[in-house]
This record gives C-alpha cells, structure tokens and sequence, in this order.
C-alpha cells in the first residue's frame, strides 16, 4: 500500500510507540521506530506481522479494544516483546480511513520504564538528603543568610570566604590588592526585649546591612559574620581606598538617627586592614579585621581603625 511508506517520516516524530493495523486481521501496515525498539523487532520485520504476536497469552483486555472501540484513551493494558517480556503502556487507538480504507491507529508508551526511572529518581533524592545530612552533621555551616539577608543582599559567610580565598588566588598569580572591613553595631534593642523593641532591633539591623550593600560597589561583597557584626570584603582596593568607604559608610548608618522604639542609632564600629604582599591566605586578613575592630571599641563608638 502506497500510502503507508509515504507516512513513515511523520510517523517517526510521534513521541511513543506508533502501529497503524488493518482492522480485519489486525497486521501491522506501518509503525514508527520507538515501536520497534519497545518491541524489540527490527523496523522491517514488524511491518507485516500480526499484532496478536505482541500480545500476552491470557490477553483478555487489549482484544476487546481491538474489536470492539474506535477510540480509547490511555488505558493501561500489558503487552509482550517478540523475546516473550511482558511490558506494561498506556495505550490509546482510534479509527481512522486512509485511501477509503478503516484503519486502526495504536499509540502507546511503556510505563515499566517510567515506574523504574522513578524509583531511581526516588532513591537518588534519598541518598541525596542523606548525604547533606550526613555533610551538615560533620561540618556545622557557619552563620547563613537570614531572610532579611536574602532581601538586602547580604550573603553568608561561606559565600564570602570562597571568594576571598578565589580572589587571594589570583592575586598571587596576577597580582593586585584585597581590602576587609569589619562593621559593628552596639547599642541594638536587647534580644529578649519586648516585642516592639524585639521589631526596632530587626529593623535596624536590615537597614544597616542594606546601607553597607548600598554604599559599596557591585563587586564587593557583605557578609553577616555575627547578628550585629558585617564582613566587607574589598577586591581591587587599597586600604586608603578602604578608610575612605568607612568614612562614607560612617556617615551613612549616622544620618538614620531614629527608628519606632528607639531614641537613637547604636554606634558604629569598623575595623579595617588590607592582605600583605607576603600572605598566602585570607585568614591572616580576617584575624587582622577583628584586632582592628576591637581596637576601634576601646576607643569609643561611631569610630574606625585601620591596621596595616
């Protein structure tokens, strides 16, 4: 018949198994390549086969459909391979004419591959969930982005020491400068303070890691070390460069003087320093900060100090 081998490039792009029958003695007058595959027949020996050979011994479900339907949907029925495996599809039909002549269009899918590629899929997210609970167990994460965090743009600290170990790398290799600031607020609302207090305290604190995102560029990163504490981390800047963003962020957080529940904006402490020549590592640089800052609270709030 003519008509058949004229269709077979269409055929081929239908997703699932594809047979066009003859009604009367139900033999295969076309099929697409994924049929065949399913099958397990080559392309050219299953054109001209019958299709009760592709169906289980105590079929009692897809004859009634062959005989009996002229569409049908999605049903799941069984269907076996020329090697004798039984499959389970999802098999839909539906009459059809080509040159005048009743024909029988099979489409169908084998959900025994889907059911197993689900329970791999299945096993795969357990194992998954078992080795981050495994990995957080061994490996407690430092401080992480709270949602304020998520909304101001600050990131969490494991963030911002990949990138200072990634930027101290190619400083090494190509040279150039790295630059820290420590920023602290005192004087916040007591954690445990009354509920309204409690809200002053959350909203200080977005405003002050919003300031230091806003007053830095897009390159540079901030950080959350501690609740009231940020990390700043200053590619391509030197410490002059350093202290004169300190300044401006000093300035910054001091224009907001006033928030419901308090009388005034905490003090400000920063700390900063720049990576040596000599150093290998960020580690020395962010222990460096930390001497900095606390040498800008002795001596007395809304201050910077700078450590070489």
């Amino acid at each position: 018949m003519a008509s058949f081998p004229a269709f077979q490039s269409l055929i081929d792009t239908v997703q699932g198994g594809l047979l066009l029958l003859g009604p009367d003695k139900g033999d295969i007058l076309a099929a697409n390549q994924l049929a065949a595959i399913v099958l397990v027949t080559p392309h050219a020996q299953l054109i001209g086969q019958s299709i009760h050979r592709f169906l289980p011994a105590d079929d009692t479900q897809v004859m009634p459909l062959l005989t009996g339907q002229d569409m049908v949907y999605n049903r799941n029925v069984s269907l076996q391979t020329a090697t004798g495996r039984r499959i389970d599809v999802q098999l839909s039909l539906r009459k059809i004419l080509i040159d005048d002549r009743s024909t029988l269009a099979i489409s169908f899918s084998d959900r025994t591959e889907q059911q197993l590629m689900g329970q791999l899929l299945g096993f795969e997210q357990q194992l998954l969930a078992r080795s981050l609970k495994l990995i957080h167990h061994l490996h407690p994460q430092p401080l992480s982005s709270t949602e304020d965090d998520l909304l101001t743009g600050v990131i969490s600290m494991p963030q911002l020491l990949a990138a200072a170990h990634r930027e101290t790398g190619r400083i090494r290799r190509y040279g150039g400068v790295l630059s820290g600031m420590l920023v602290q607020l005192s004087g916040l609302p007591e954690t445990g303070a009354a509920q309204e207090m409690a809200a002053s305290r959350r909203q200080l604190l977005r405003l002050a890691g919003s300031l230091c995102v806003q007053t830095t560029r897009d390159s540079d990163l901030v950080a959350r070390m501690e609740e009231d504490m940020f990390l700043i981390l200053l590619p391509d800047t030197t410490l002059d460069g350093a202290e004169g963003l300190a300044s401006r962020l000093l300035q910054a957080l001091g224009q907001h003087t006033s928030l419901p529940g308090t009388p005034a904006w905490p003090e400000v402490c920063i700390g900063i320093s720049a990576l040596r020549a000599d150093e290998e590592a960020p580690n020395v640089l962010l222990a460096r900060l930390q001497g900095a800052l606390g040498q800008a609270r002795m001596a007395g709030g809304n201050r910077i100090y700078r450590q070489a």
